[in-house]
């Protein structure tokens, strides 16, 4: 039977899908990234009148034979008078259209020595495995310890919607007790059937005590006790890596991944493509797994309104798991690892408060990661998602933080460069600076911890922590593990504050203004109907959104060509450095206008390090600290919240085994109720011949 038709039925030039209504073509070719890639780099180039409504019935054969622009409108001339100083925008071709990742065909160089290998040919069961064959032994249903299937939808709601006291008043009506004969009927009843589904890593606490340089009304020297809860981390990456929920988004094994078979043009997206992986791999022995860890940790306000409570929670998640999976949410590929103690430090000085900060800050993160110096350097076997058993060295590969916490994992000042030995009054500059290493700077530290002064501790600003928490762990570059920081450092730093400003400040905030009103509506972009100067807090993605159109609001061109690349090439990294090495070479017009003083500040500078970081890591919207703040919401305001605000951290943590316990419970259902895997949108995948 053909295809029923519609009257107003439209094609979308680009990919010839059929659509019921004009409308539905813009919201398509807002929403679909190949076709919204294609219309920006067509009137970009060709100009905004591109009518990009087409009678179905009579489609162009090819969208490079559609006029995109009248006859009547006058084509741009070379001007003939003196041009102003400022920025210019130059038409440049994109080669290959940069080889984007959805039309790009993925050539790919294996490692050349076995990776990733399970030790035993022979399959093992999984833990939803285990669990099926638990319950059938045991006779129960896929919805024990629950009655059924609608029982289990309302403890979900119950869970995720209702907090305690509230719940046990529901399951007490008489309406819900004699209606809908649950097999709990108070929420204490209810909470036990919740304990009784398996859950995650167990959670433990360790009392730490300092003693600080004041002494008290005693005369003795001030103490201090605070609570470190934490999971063992080799159980997280076990939990993560075993799930067989990720098993079609996993990697055991790093590759080398390029546009076409000869090699020249080198995709990088997921770690398992960057330089970091296949170097370590070098190091291990043969057949040997990976497990790179992630860890991500900020501080964050609990209380509201009144108080003072915060939490420092430590995030972990895996580099084998598709940065796509690790970002969202929902899939709960990173865990809680740990609450770092936020004390107050009364017993220290003014002067020593700080330093004592630092190094409590290094020795609980020691006490959390112990367990893998061991598992770093002789690996230990695990069973995969995949069901096979392998044997994985869990290696600290990646840390997401913040600046402040940067220079306190890499143990220097707040006024130097984490990753480099940059002077500090040079930073505003385009300079290629010695990188830092652990084996230099923990040798600085032990000759400074024996009383000698080398001169090299305060020309790098090395903060006296004797035993950073990365000391002892393998195969850890604990300056290579800190990632730009897209947020904090560039959506929100280097453009909304600085870029953003200094504009600004030389055209006018109503000018400005006036310009974001000015633009044309257009799919897949926002339009700020209001200006931007009424704002006063922007999140992360009205910041991307600013910057889609912010070049062409300063320029007054019909449209730009602005991507937020998660996969890159040899030839985007190339046009990155080629794009930085541009604006510093013209950068000192914001200084003759007034606008800007200097340029000596660490956001600018971190931008130096991204090229890098995308070599080794892979690209950085996978190590964004957007998703870290995103799960403060679930994993400790809200579990704050279910608390009484007394002793709250064993509260906040048995709080949150219930829930991953629903969490696992979910998947588990969905696993037994699985579909095949969908196609990725990466195109065909080929064995690269040399």
């Amino acid at each position: 039977m053909p295809p029923q038709r519609f009257a107003d039925q439209a094609t979308c030039l680009y990919c010839q899908r059929t659509f019921k209504t004009q409308r539905a073509v813009r919201q398509h070719l807002g929403s679909d990234p190949k076709c919204r890639y294609r219309l920006t780099r067509t009137i970009c180039t060709q100009g905004s009148s591109l009518d990009i409504n087409v009678d179905a019935s009579n489609p162009p054969s090819d969208p490079s034979d559609v006029d995109v622009v009248p006859s009547d409108v006058p084509q741009p001339t070379q001007p003939t008078h003196q041009q102003p100083r400022g920025v210019s925008i130059e038409e440049i071709e994109d080669e290959d259209d940069y080889n984007t990742p959805w039309n790009s065909e993925r050539y790919v160089e294996v490692f050349p020595r076995p990776a990733g290998i399970p030790i035993n040919p022979h399959r093992a069961k999984t833990k939803f495995e285990l669990l099926q064959e638990a319950r059938t032994e045991a006779g129960q249903d896929e919805w024990a310890p629950f009655a059924g299937k609608d029982e289990w939808e309302l403890a979900t709601w119950l869970m995720k919607n209702v907090g305690q006291k509230s719940a046990d008043e529901f399951l007490k009506l008489p309406i819900t007790r004699d209606r809908t004969n649950l097999s709990f009927h108070n929420n204490y009843t209810f909470l036990k059937k919740v304990d009784a589904l398996p859950t995650g890593p167990d959670w433990e606490c360790k009392i730490v005590k300092t003693t600080g340089d004041r002494r008290g009304e005693d005369g003795k020297m001030m103490e201090e006790e605070m609570e470190l809860w934490f999971r063992n981390p080799i159980d997280c990456v076990k939990e993560l890596i075993g799930n067989p929920t990720f098993k079609d988004h996993i990697s055991y094994a790093p590759e080398h991944v390029f546009t076409s078979n000869n090699g020249d043009n080198r995709i990088l997206d997921e770690m398992w493509t960057a330089d970091w992986w296949w170097d370590t791999q070098n190091k291990l022995p043969d057949g040997a797994t990976i497990a790179p860890i992630i860890l991500a940790s900020d501080k964050t306000q609990l209380s509201q309104f009144q108080g003072d409570k915060k939490a420092w929670p430590v995030y972990l998640t895996l580099g084998n798991i598709s940065k796509e999976i690790r970002r969202r949410p929902s899939a709960h590929a990173t865990v809680l690892l740990g609450y770092l103690p936020v004390p107050k430090l009364d017993c220290y000085t003014d002067a020593t408060r700080s330093l004592a900060g630092y190094r409590l800050f290094h020795y609980c993160m020691a006490q959390i990661l112990a367990p893998l110096v061991k598992a770093g350097q002789d690996g230990v076997e695990t069973v995969c998602a995949d069901g096979f058993v392998r044997l994985l060295y869990i290696i600290l590969a990646a840390y997401i933080a913040d600046y402040p916490e940067q220079c306190l994992i890499a143990c220097c000042m707040e006024n130097r460069c984490p990753n480099c030995l940059v002077d500090p009054s040079l930073r505003g500059d385009l300079l290629e600076s010695l990188e830092r290493d652990p084996p230099s700077i923990l040798k600085l530290l032990d000759a400074h911890h024996r009383g000698v002064e080398p001169s090299e501790f305060d020309q790098h600003g090395v903060r006296p922590v004797y035993q950073p928490f990365w000391r002892d762990l393998p195969h850890c570059d604990i300056f290579r593990c800190l990632t730009p920081n897209l947020l904090h450092q560039l959506h929100k730093g280097v453009f909304k504050d600085h870029l953003v400003k200094w504009c600004t400040d030389l055209v006018g905030s109503a000018e400005i203004d006036t310009h974001f009103k000015a633009v044309s509506s257009h799919p897949g972009l926002r339009h700020f109907k209001k200006g931007i100067s009424f704002v006063s807090q922007w999140t992360g993605t009205e910041h991307k959104e600013m910057e889609k159109v912010f070049l062409g609001i300063l320029a007054g061109a019909p449209g730009t060509n602005s991507r937020i690349l998660t996969t890159h090439t040899t030839k985007t990294l190339n046009t990155l450095q080629s794009c930085l090495k541009t604006f510093h070479e013209n950068k000192d017009v914001f200084i003759e206008l007034g606008a800007r003083d200097h340029f000596n500040f660490p956001k600018l500078h971190s931008l130096l390090h991204y090229l890098a970081s995308i070599l080794s890591l892979g690209a950085n919207d996978g190590y964004n600290s957007e998703a870290p703040e995103r799960l403060h919401i679930d994993l400790a305001k809200d579990a704050y919240r279910a608390s009484n605000k007394r002793d709250y951290h064993e509260q906040m943590a048995l709080w949150l085994q219930r829930r991953e316990a629903m969490w696992q419970q979910d998947a588990y259902l969905a696993w037994l109720n699985r579909t095949p895997p969908t196609d990725d949108d990466q195109g065909p995948r080929h064995e690269r011949t040399r």
